[in-house]
């Protein structure tokens, strides 16, 4: 069973975390002391004289001191939960700015390990979120998957979900389906994830622990749509209902079909994976072309109905 203390903060976090704060109060003493320096139309001729790349690099890492400083504010006056919204709102820039200044990723890590310390599920999860994707920290499953436990221990039930993900997967060695299949189960009974129903639905789909069955399957997608509150979450299961719709074996075992419900959830479904790939979520392209090609089939068999 993990433990809570491997991932609290260490004295090296401290160290490094002092570090960064002199480092910005350095920096910030140097900008001084140049501004005072400069006289007349001085200031002019040196900014004009900075090369194209070089004021791409300094605006770089004005913008990265910005962040910097923003993250240092948010440590000291310390709320868990607030940290990490702060985080999730600025993810793309602190992924892109990590590049600029590694101090970047140093902070979250550090505000992510001072929530863990204050018993955050959360930042539990959240932490355990970066090791899964090999972000601002170096991949690590398992590291993944203690700290999926531990925020689920904290409290923090949607953890579930992304541990079943782990065993699914075999993420540590080979997929475990019972236990994906009780993460998942706990995922919707403890948090009613709309993510949690629609993996359940797959399990059921491709007679993973379970004996295979598609009308459950679809059911529980049913359900997942139903609990989908954003465009993105809600693609998952439009997708996987609509190809039930229009898929003849799936027909075959008992399914009723509907095309014009199916080209309806195939072009929900384009809007929502279009969203995660812009942002950043690539390995989604091969789910998008499925809803482009959906849409397709659900035409032609509209057509043929309307020929009828």
């Amino acid at each position: 069973m993990p433990q809570v203390e491997k991932y609290v903060l260490s004295q090296e976090d401290t160290e490094q975390f002092d570090a960064i704060i002199q480092r910005r109060r350095d920096a910030d003493n140097e900008q001084a002391d140049e501004h005072t320096a400069q006289h007349g139309d001085q200031s002019t001729l040196h900014f004009a004289s900075i090369s194209y790349e070089d004021a791409r690099v300094a605006d770089a890492q004005k913008e990265a001191d910005q962040l910097i400083d923003m993250l240092i504010a948010a440590i000291q006056s310390f709320d868990p939960d607030e940290f990490a919204d702060l985080v999730q709102s600025n993810q793309e820039k602190i992924l892109q700015l990590s590049f600029v200044d590694p101090a970047i990723a140093t902070l979250v890590v550090i505000g992510y390990r001072k929530g863990i310390q204050a018993g955050s599920g959360l930042c539990m999860h959240n932490l355990g979120a970066a090791y899964y994707m090999g972000s601002i920290v170096e991949q690590d499953y398992h590291k993944a998957a203690e700290l999926y436990e531990l925020a689920c221990r904290h409290g923090f039930y949607l953890a579930y979900v992304n541990l079943g993900y782990i065993y699914e997967y075999g993420r540590l060695g080979t997929p475990e389906y019972k236990l994906a299949y009780q993460c998942y189960s706990l995922g919707a009974l403890l948090a009613e994830s709309a993510e949690a129903y629609y993996k359940l639905g797959d399990l059921f789909a491709r007679g993973r622990f379970v004996q295979a069955d598609p009308i459950v399957a679809r059911e529980l997608w049913e359900k997942s749509l139903e609990l989908a509150d954003d465009p993105a979450i809600y693609a998952q299961p439009a997708l996987r209902i609509a190809k039930s719709l229009i898929d003849e074996y799936a027909l075959d075992a008992g399914l009723t079909g509907d095309p014009m419900r199916a080209l309806t959830l195939f072009q929900k479904a384009e809007i929502g994976l279009r969203i995660d790939i812009a942002n950043g979520m690539e390995y989604y392209r091969g789910r998008l072309q499925e809803a482009i090609e959906g849409q397709e089939k659900a035409r032609e068999l509209l057509e043929v109905e309307t020929l009828r």
